[in-house]
């Protein structure tokens, strides 16, 4: 019984080495995802950077090389919007960000984008921003175009619509950026919203590495108070929709619903809706929605169906508190609470073909 036993973890010893071996040839196309990097934001590594301005002999080589920006369809912010190539950017700092327009995460992080383009892209930082959609209509370079300009971004950004690069990347998240030194190693990475400070500290020691004189840092940009938000993120589609008040309806057939009192954090709608993988479409004029949550704004992902404008009413407890045009496809702020209580908001529609992607929360 201890011969055959031994082959047997012989064998599966080789196997284990073969595998890291083989894993390792491919550091250059595929980023390791911070799961299994031990959760690289926040591991005793960087805890310990020292309280003076980084350096960068503190981070880390999280893998040697960058990879390509595959499957890209569409450039912006290039010289003639042709690809960019790793080769393009052979000795600069590259910061990579993932992020999808319609996003309230991703929008939050617009002034730490724009901010850090403009105190260091004369000092050797590329930022480069790949558009991944989240939503289909994301993936429209119309769309795209149009909130780069509203933005006034100024940075490279490529459209990633099949999830080729994201994929490379092994990302998994809106917003996610990726810290490239000048050799092209990867040497830091943030996931989600905040610790700004550190982000920059990271890109100044990179910049540093190489000789760069800089001024002072300048103060940081904010970093938003999220604690009074209660209500999750909420989808609306039969995809990931979870939060709806009542049975649910059948996909792709229109429905004639009954309003009800959402408990916390859920929603309910009458009249006439019809349910899509993505969204939920409220068909028939006067329809209602209703929403129980609580924070201090709430946002939704909404669009025209036909890409007229759509007249929605809102009401807050009750009270009717302004009107909002629905035409582009994007995110749209419904409601502001001051005191960030729980409160009822409910959608009356004026016109029929209204789409209720998701909702988020400030």
């Amino acid at each position: 019984m201890q011969t055959p036993t031994k082959i047997i973890l012989g064998i599966f010893f080789v196997l284990i080495i073969g595998a890291v071996v083989v894993s390792s040839k491919h550091t250059g196309s595929l980023i390791i995802p911070r799961e299994k990097q031990g959760d690289v934001n926040n591991i005793e590594a960087n805890k310990k950077f020292s309280s003076d301005e980084l350096s960068a002999a503190e981070l880390p080589v999280l893998a040697q090389a960058m990879p390509e920006f595959a499957g890209i369809t569409t450039w912006w912010n290039t010289v003639d919007n042709k690809p960019l190539t790793t080769a393009d950017l052979k000795g600069k700092v590259i910061l990579v960000d993932f992020w999808t327009y319609s996003c309230i995460n991703c929008i939050r992080t617009f002034p730490f984008i724009k901010t850090m383009h403009e105190r260091y892209a004369d000092k050797g930082l590329i930022i480069v921003g790949v558009h991944t959609p989240e939503f289909a209509f994301e993936a429209e370079p119309k769309n795209v175009e149009r909130e780069i300009k509203k933005n006034g971004f100024m940075h490279p950004i490529a459209l990633d619509r099949d999830y080729v690069t994201w994929n490379a990347y092994a990302n998994h998240y809106w917003p996610a950026e990726y810290f490239f030194d000048r050799q092209g190693r990867l040497r830091y990475t943030h996931f989600g919203e905040g610790e700004y400070d550190r982000s920059e500290e990271v890109i100044r020691a990179l910049l540093a590495e190489n000789g760069e004189l800089l001024t002072p840092m300048a103060v940081a940009v904010p970093t938003p108070d999220l604690s009074k938000i209660v209500t999750r993120e909420t989808y609306f589609g039969l995809g990931r929709g979870d939060a709806f008040s009542g049975k649910t309806p059948i996909k792709n057939i229109e429905s004639s619903l009954s309003l009800t009192d959402p408990k916390a954090d859920m929603w309910s709608a009458d009249g006439r809706w019809v349910f899509r993988e993505e969204y939920a479409q409220a068909n028939s004029v006067g329809s209602h929605f209703r929403f129980n949550v609580q924070a201090k704004k709430l946002h939704i992902v909404m669009e025209s169906a036909d890409a007229k404008d759509k007249i929605i009413e809102v009401y807050i407890d009750g009270k009717k508190s302004g009107e909002t045009t629905i035409n582009e496809s994007r995110l749209y702020t419904i409601a502001e609470f001051p005191d960030a209580r729980r409160h009822m908001v409910e959608i009356r529609m004026k016109d029929g073909g209204v789409r209720f992607y998701a909702a988020t929360f400030s």
